[in-house]
Formats: structure tokens, C-alpha cells, sequence
């Protein structure tokens, strides 16, 4: 027959089960910032990469001064800007169903 155990042993193992669960907390934690982290430089080289692609870019200043003169006008056509290429098909598609109704 087990031995009871006293509320002092319960309580025992339930911190070392506290502590293990917070260290576990603490690694999965740590992992989600170090994917978070990887994530955002692998964001950042593709950025750069196109900005530098697009501007030939020779410079960090170069770039700086670039991206200051775009950020007024990007800032205020965001949207405009990036869906630019469905509001061009939507106007080639209505100017083709003109055309065919006109036939």
C-alpha cells in the first residue's frame, strides 16, 4: 500500500512543477522571440534588397534620403499604390466589355 504523503511533500512537488513549468514558459517564449526576430531580418533584407534593386542604391545615405522624399507620397496613396494592378485589370475589363457591347 503507497505511503500517504504529508501537505508538505504535495506542496514541495507542486512548486518544483511551478518552477519546471516556468522555465518551460521561459524557453518557449524565447523561441517565439527568436523566430520573431529572424523573421523581421529576413523581412528587412528583402526590403533593402528591392530598395536597392529599384533606386541603385549605392549608399545608406543614399537610401535615407530616397526613402525620406517617397515617404510623404506613399504615406498619403498607400492604398492606391497597392492595389494599383487590380484597379488597372477592373478598367481593362470594363473597357472591354464596352467594346463588346458596342459590336
Amino acid at each position: 500500500m503507497p505511503k500517504k504523503r504529508t501537505d508538505e511533500e504535495i506542496l514541495q512537488e507542486l512548486e518544483e512543477k511551478i518552477e519546471k513549468m516556468k522555465a518551460k514558459k521561459q524557453q518557449v517564449e524565447a523561441r517565439k522571440r527568436e523566430k520573431e526576430r529572424k523573421e523581421r531580418t529576413r523581412r528587412l533584407i528583402q526590403v533593402g534588397a528591392i530598395f536597392e534593386k529599384h533606386f541603385e542604391i549605392q549608399s545608406e545615405e543614399e537610401a535615407e534620403k530616397i526613402a525620406k522624399a517617397l515617404q510623404s507620397y506613399v504615406g498619403k496613396n498607400k492604398d492606391k499604390i497597392l492595389h494599383h494592378d487590380v484597379v488597372v485589370k477592373e478598367k481593362i475589363k470594363a473597357e472591354a466589355e464596352v467594346a463588346t457591347a458596342e459590336e
